[in-house]
């Protein structure tokens, strides 16, 4: 049985090593800020790792036995960064295989809030000073995570302290936890896989199947050879050096315009090019500008097709409103492009 002097000392060692892996955690991870929802972590109490002794009496001969005295939770969004995770933290750290448990195995409906990936964990070797000291390393989704903290919150520390009834509310809500789980991994990794048909359609002029959205209008805007070559022809007008923009911005407008499918687009830059170039030089020729965001072509493009088309002057100052909340900018744009109709026997 460890002296209470004995456990003092190897909790200081502890928390001295604290810090220490959740500096090399976050800096192994500074690239996955998008994927990672947070790490957390920390050091048993006296009383905890005490209880937790009688608790499980027979199991630990020590308290050294013990591999959670030190925790880390790293939460992420979907399921499927579980495995590409722990790559990155086995890589990382020496990891005890044959105490690390894949909790995921579980067949258990009720287990779920299980379901994570805990590693056993040690500094590399050359860290002599504290690389005896083993910690755990739990890997969860948000929802994984929500649900132990539930679990955690009710104060059950086995299945046999539930009663019947809240064990068949558990199970339940176990099911449909997981199965919203399953659900979002698969939505993201089908968003991916879009993105990627997305690009290659985009980069074979594979069009007309491409309704406007926030991926493809992206694509669009940055790869597209009607569109860039417009840009381009814009920019030389005052030799401007072109700027990558926002162009998911411009969706209301597209929306508004009834242009639908990026090949809907193409189209309309070919009609309306000699329109949309003789309204840039008649803004730009003069302005000294030498840098142009990527969406200006857009903001052309749109005056020709109002300028062309069958809008009427309450349609057009609709058009304006949707870019700006200033009444005075609103009726001065509108009333300078229906001029510019007239113009054009419109």
């Amino acid at each position: 049985m460890d002296t209470e002097q004995e456990l003092s000392e190897l909790l200081e060692r502890y928390k001295r090593l604290e810090p220490i892996v959740d500096e090399r955690l976050n800096r192994i991870f500074d690239k996955d800020v998008d994927r990672l929802m947070l790490i957390m972590h920390r050091v048993k109490t006296v009383g905890s790792i005490k209880e937790k002794m009688v608790r499980k009496q027979g199991k630990y001969q020590s308290v050294r036995d013990m591999t959670d005295i030190l925790g880390f939770r790293i939460i992420c969004f979907f399921s499927n960064d579980v495995d590409r995770i722990a790559q990155k933290v086995s890589e990382h750290f020496r990891v005890n295989w044959n105490r690390t448990k894949d909790k995921r195995k579980l067949i258990d409906a009720r287990a779920f809030g299980y379901l994570s990936l805990h590693y056993i964990c040690a500094l590399p070797e050359e860290d002599d000073d504290l690389g005896d000291l083993w910690f755990e390393i739990q890997i969860k989704t948000i929802l994984q995570h929500s649900w132990a903290e539930i679990e955690h919150d009710l104060g059950y520390k086995s299945e046999i302290e539930v009663p019947w009834e809240v064990r068949r509310n558990f199970s339940k809500a176990a099911s449909l936890l997981e199965t919203a789980d399953d659900i979002f991994s698969g939505i993201y990794g089908g968003l991916s896989e879009y993105k990627n048909r997305v690009k290659t359609d985009v980069e074979s002029e594979s069009l007309d199947d491409l309704f406007f959205d926030r991926h493809t209008i992206t694509e669009y805007t940055l790869h597209n050879r009607d569109y860039r070559n417009l840009l381009d022809e814009i920019a030389s007008i005052t030799d401007a050096h072109i700027t990558e923009g926002i162009p998911e911005t411009q969706l209301p407008l597209v929306r508004f315009l009834g242009i639908d499918t990026l090949g809907d687009m193409s189209r309309l830059i070919r009609k309306e090019h000699d329109l949309t170039m003789e309204l840039a030089r008649k803004s730009l020729q003069d302005s000294g500008l030498d840098e142009l965001i990527s969406t200006v072509a857009y903001y052309y493009l749109f005056r020709a097709k109002l300028i062309e088309g069958d809008y009427s002057r309450e349609r057009i100052r609709e058009f304006f409103a949707m870019t700006t909340s200033n009444e005075s900018i609103i009726e001065s744009n509108t009333d300078r492009l229906w001029s510019e109709r007239g113009n054009h026997g419109r």
